[in-house]
């Protein structure tokens, strides 16, 4: 079995109008990273929600930096450009490999995961529901999906890690200024 026809499969099974619509709409609302960096500059104005905002931002930029290395290091193509497909967008500006939604959308996930894991369930059937549509829209093979989420959940453990451990160690040094 090769991925174009586990693509066929997820066209053939899920394929609709409402299903295309969120698609689009998809391909729209995630193309940048607007929401969620608008989402991140709102959490740095409350202290109480500061660090979130941060790590938010930091992975975020983490996650633009290696997906967008990978692309241009990659530069593969699309399913839709190597096969005779009905495709609901048919010009991308960039590769196949690796989907920077799907890296976007995990990277956010994984934040949510530390800060807000209440709203885990909700922000994880998104990023699985966004990983399907750019299978379903024939932009990327299952493989440039499965790379986009680890690439997104490993962006957002290091800036995790580190920010948070960068926190802690400011945390325990002594202020100067106190004497």
């Amino acid at each position: 079995m090769q991925e174009i026809d586990i693509l066929d499969w997820i066209h053939a099974t899920f394929g609709c109008v409402p299903m295309d619509w969120l698609s689009l709409a998809f391909e729209y609302a995630f193309k940048t990273c607007i929401i969620w960096v608008i989402l991140g500059i709102l959490l740095l104005r409350r202290p109480n929600t500061r660090m979130f905002g941060l790590v938010l931002l930091c992975s975020l930029a983490l996650e633009i930096i290696f997906v967008y290395s990978f692309k241009y290091g990659f530069m593969r193509n699309r399913p839709l450009q190597d096969y005779a497909v009905d495709a609901l967008i048919t010009s991308f500006q960039t590769s196949s490999f690796p989907s920077g939604h799907t890296a976007q959308l995990f990277c956010v996930a994984t934040v949510f995961a530390v800060f807000r894991r209440d709203l885990l369930p909700e922000i994880l059937f998104l990023a699985f529901l966004v990983a399907l549509t750019r299978m379903y829209m024939y932009a990327h093979y299952p493989t440039d999906v499965l790379a986009g989420a680890l690439i997104g959940i490993g962006c957002a453990a290091v800036a995790i890690f580190t920010i948070l451990r960068m926190d802690e160690y400011v945390y325990y040094v002594k202020d100067p200024d106190q004497g």
